[in-house]
C-alpha cells in the first residue's frame, strides 16, 4: 500500500496518535526532572505559556503541511520551496536519530517494568541504576524496545499507529490517575503540592530556563522532527487542524501536570530530593515506592505506564522516514520498515554504549547521548520548526496556510492577519531569540 492510500481511520483516530507521539518520556521522565531543577511551577507557567503560544500553532503549521502534500513530510517542502529538500530530510533525520535516544530510554524502563513485576524494585540497592547503566544489558533491552516499535509501525497506519495508540492512551491515563492518586494521599504530601503550585519567579530571568524550557516543548510535542508533518499527511480534508492540535496540545500539559502530581508528591513524603535531576525515575522513585505502602504494586503500574508512554511515542519518529521510502522506492511497508529498524539498531547503540564502553568520549561536560540529545532538542527541533513556519507563512502563495488551517474557509479563524504575522515573524523571531539568547551571553561573558 502506498502512503498516498493510508489514511486515518477517524479524527478520533488521528487525535489519539497525536497525543501517544506526545505524551511519552517527554512528559513522564523529563518534564518532572527539569521541573525539578529549574524552579517548579514557575518552569511550568512558562512551559504553560509556550505550549499554547508556539506549541499549538506549531503543530497546526505542520500538520496543515503535510495534509496538504497528502504525500511525505519531504514533498510538503518542496511543494512550496523548490529547493528546500535537503531542509526536510533534516527534518525527519532529526526524528530518526530521536529514536535512537528514546531506544535508550525505552531500554531502561522495560529493566524496570521486569524488576518491578519481579517484585525486586524496592529492595534494590541505592547505586542499581549506574550499576546498570554502566553494564551491557541495556543494549539488549534497547534492541527488544525498538523491535516492539518496529513490529506495530510494519502494521500500517489503522491497523498499527492508531489501534495501538488509542488503546495504550486510555490504558495509561487510568494507570497515571491511579499513581497520582495515590501519591497526593501520602503523608507529607502536601509539601510535594506546594512545590508544584508555589513558583520561584526569580528562575523566569535566567535564559537557559527558557532555553530549557522551550526545548522540552518541542521535544514533548515532537515537534520540528517530522512527525506532526508526517502525520498530517494522513489527515481528511475535513479535519480541523486546529481543534486536534489544540487537544493534542493541552492534553500533553494535562498528562504532564498529572505525572508532576504524581511524582513530587511522593519524592516529598520519601524525603527524597526533587532536584535530583535524570536519576530521579529511576533512582529516586524505587526508593519513593520502596517506603510506601503498597510501593510493589504501585511500582508495576508507574513503570508500566512509563513503558507505554515511551513506546507510543517511538512510532512517529519511525514512520516519517518510512514513508518517504515508500513514497520513493513504492516499496512494502514491511520491507522498508525492517530494513530501517536495522539501521536503526546500529545507530542506537553507540546511545546506549555511552555509558560503558563510549564513556570516555566526553564534549562540552556530556557524553554522547547528552551531546546528541543537546543537539536534537535544542538546536534541530527548534531550528527546523523556524524552517517550517518561513515556509509557510512566506512560501505558500495566496495565504495558502490560512486556506488550509481554515478548510478552505469552512472554519472560522479569529484575527486571520496576526496569526499570519505570528506564523511569518513572530514565532520565528520568538523562537531565535529564545536559541541565541544564552549564546549571546555567554560570549558577553568571555
Amino acid at each position: 500500500m502506498s502512503a498516498k492510500q493510508e489514511q486515518w481511520g477517524s479524527n478520533f483516530g488521528f487525535v489519539m496518535a497525536m497525543i501517544a507521539s506526545a505524551v511519552g518520556l517527554g512528559s513522564i521522565w523529563r518534564f518532572p526532572y527539569i521541573v525539578g531543577t529549574n524552579g517548579g511551577s514557575a518552569f511550568i507557567i512558562l512551559y504553560i505559556f509556550l505550549i499554547i503560544v508556539v506549541g499549538i500553532i506549531g503543530m497546526s503549521v505542520e500538520v496543515a503541511l503535510g495534509r496538504n502534500s497528502g504525500v511525505d513530510a519531504i514533498d510538503a517542502y518542496t511543494k512550496h520551496a523548490p529547493k528546500s529538500k535537503a531542509l526536510g530530510y533534516m527534518g525527519i533525520l532529526t526524528g530518526f536519530i530521536l529514536m535512537s535516544i528514546y531506544s535508550v530510554l525505552g531500554a531502561w524502563v522495560l529493566h524496570y517494568v521486569m524488576q518491578s513485576l519481579l517484585f525486586n524494585l524496592t529492595s534494590l540497592p541505592s547505586d542499581h541504576f549506574y550499576q546498570f547503566i554502566t553494564s551491557y544489558e541495556p543494549s539488549l533491552w534497547q534492541l527488544l524496545f525498538i523491535l516492539m516499535s518496529a513490529a506495530i509501525v510494519s502494521a500500517g497506519v489503522s491497523k498499527g499507529i492508531e489501534k495501538y495508540s488509542s488503546l495504550i492512551n486510555i490504558i495509561l491515563l487510568v494507570l497515571i490517575i491511579i499513581v497520582t492518586i495515590r501519591s497526593v494521599t501520602l503523608p507529607g504530601a502536601m509539601e510535594g503540592i506546594k512545590y508544584l503550585l508555589k513558583p520561584d519567579f526569580a528562575k523566569l530571568i535566567d535564559s537557559n530556563v527558557w532555553l530549557m524550557a522551550i526545548g522540552h516543548a518541542f521535544f514533548s510535542l515532537s515537534l520540528g522532527a517530522g512527525a506532526a508533518i508526517t502525520f498530517g499527511c494522513y489527515v481528511k480534508k475535513e479535519t480541523n487542524i486546529i481543534k486536534s492540535s489544540a487537544i493534542t496540545g493541552f492534553t500533553t500539559l494535562g498528562m504532564a501536570l498529572l505525572m508532576g502530581f504524581a511524582i513530587f508528591p511522593a519524592v516529598f513524603a520519601a524525603g527524597a530530593k526533587p532536584d535530583s535531576g535524570p536519576g530521579l525515575l529511576f533512582e529516586v522513585l524505587p526508593h519513593v515506592f520502596a517506603n510506601i505502602k503498597g510501593g510493589s504494586i504501585f511500582a508495576i503500574l508507574f513503570f508500566i505506564a512509563t513503558f507505554l508512554a515511551a513506546l507510543t511515542s517511538t512510532f512517529s519518529m519511525i514512520e516519517s522516514l518510512i514513508i518517504r521510502i515508500m513514497t520513493v522506492t513504492k516499496a512494502k511497508r514491511t520491507t522498508v520498515t525492517w530494513s530501517l529498524t536495522a539501521i536503526l539498531i546500529v545507530i542506537s547503540l553507540p546511545m546506549s554504549l555511552s555509558y560503558n564502553l563510549l564513556s570516555g568520549v566526553i564534549l562540552f561536560d556530556r557524553n554522547l547521548m547528552g551531546n546528541v540529545e543537546f543537539l536534537i532538542d535544542k538546536i534541530l527541533m527548534p531550528l527546523n520548526s523556524i524552517i517550517l513556519l518561513i515556509i509557510a507563512g512566506w512560501f505558500w502563495k495566496s495565504k495558502g496556510i490560512l486556506q488550509e488551517l481554515s478548510n478552505n474557509g469552512s472554519i472560522r479563524l479569529p484575527m486571520q492577519n496576526l496569526m499570519l504575522w505570528a506564523i511569518r515573524v513572530i514565532l520565528p523571531l520568538f523562537i531565535l531569540i529564545i536559541l541565541l539568547k544564552p549564546l549571546v551571553e555567554y560570549l558577553v561573558a568571555k
